[in-house]
């Protein structure tokens, strides 16, 4: 599991990876290397989103409501949260990850089974 600030924390020697989100897409790096890493959050869509990033081998648990991720479930293996952004907003989330799989997400309602998550692995 890696651990998150929302980004007034050190960022000094972070590496910027760059990630858009838009309407049930994510446009995200597949892979990167460990360590901490700077995400540069871009949301091109005409709604709010928000990004997720969870350690995850496999389909992540949904609540009861079958419309969204499980948020409690995931969260000892949540490497980092963004609330919810506006349109045209550019949010930034320092990350330390370590080596595994990992998963992208928006996890507003219906967003993440409409195809809104991205794989990444850390090498």
């Amino acid at each position: 599991m890696g651990c998150a600030s929302s980004d007034s924390a050190s960022t000094s020697g972070a590496r910027v990876a760059q990630v858009t989100v838009r309407d049930f897409h994510i446009s995200a790096p597949k892979h990167l290397k460990a360590g901490t890493v700077r995400l540069s959050i871009h949301n091109k869509g005409p709604d709010v989103h928000e990004l997720i990033l969870i350690r995850a081998n496999g389909p992540l648990p949904l609540r009861a409501d079958g419309t969204t991720v499980d948020e409690d479930a995931v969260e000892p293996a949540t490497a980092g949260a963004l609330e919810p952004e506006q349109p045209n907003s550019v949010s930034f989330l320092t990350v330390h990850l370590t080596p595994g799989h990992y998963e992208f997400i928006c996890n507003m309602a219906g967003h993440y089974l409409g195809g809104m998550r991205s794989e990444l692995i850390v090498e």
